[in-house]
């Protein structure tokens, strides 16, 4: 079974680069490009792991956060 890692990052250099090691070991991954996208991929696709960028456009990592952390769903 692949792993899902979601990248949740506004920066396209960052995710260039995890997203190329990540896929090279093997995982699946997905990428959010601000934090409303991160929570959409997160409810859709329950990824194993999310690598989470504190500041992003809509709502900032710590928002993320708070809000999946509030949500037994999630």
């Amino acid at each position: 079974m692949t792993h899902k890692i979601l990248i949740a990052d506004d920066e396209p250099n960052i995710v260039i680069s995890l997203e190329y090691l990540l896929q090279r070991e093997g995982y699946a991954v997905l990428v959010a490009r601000d934090g409303q996208e991160a929570l959409d991929t997160i409810a859709r696709e329950q990824p194993a792991l999310v690598l989470l960028d504190v500041m992003m456009p809509h709502k900032t990592g710590f928002e993320v956060c708070q809000a999946v952390r509030a949500d037994e769903a999630l």
